[in-house]
């Protein structure tokens, strides 16, 4: 599945910012430079996501086949997903893209890109690979459900 785009994003951001009551002349550019920077975000966690080995499974021989019996668990970024200073450049490119470029530009910047990386590490933590994938030959070989 790919991740949302700018544009799926752009009206949940919106919204959020007007419930927040985050309105004004720049509150359009930063829904559209979040948007922008979460997209990528997520992009990025989806080409770097990875289940972590050891996931138990029954495969009992002769045939070596059967299905995974216990969860799994994702690797935590660095290496399974984007990390704030990874995600800070692309966050300050978008707000300078938006038009919001002011001293506390790189500043906000920080923040968002921060907050992105923290809710990817709490969702690698708290997600895991549901038990039930099929196994043939000690491979495994159906995708699995996230729980």
């Amino acid at each position: 599945m790919p991740s949302p785009t700018a544009d799926q994003l752009a009206g949940l951001v919106r919204s959020t910012l007007d419930s927040a009551g985050i309105h004004g002349r720049d509150a359009p550019g930063l829904a559209r430079a979040l948007a922008k920077t979460t997209a990528q975000a997520l992009a990025m966690f989806l080409t770097q996501a990875e289940v972590l080995p050891g996931i138990p499974a029954s495969a009992p021989p002769p045939a070596n086949s059967g299905s995974t019996v216990g969860p799994g668990s994702l690797l935590p970024p660095p290496a399974g997903g984007p990390t704030a200073a990874q995600l800070e450049n692309l966050a300050l490119a978008d707000l300078k893209g938006e038009g919001i470029a002011g001293a506390n530009a790189p500043d906000l910047a920080k923040v968002i890109a921060g907050s992105l990386a923290q809710a990817i590490e709490l969702f690698t933590a708290q997600v895991q690979v549901a038990p039930g994938i099929a196994i043939s030959g000690l491979v495994t070989t159906a995708p699995g459900s996230l729980i």
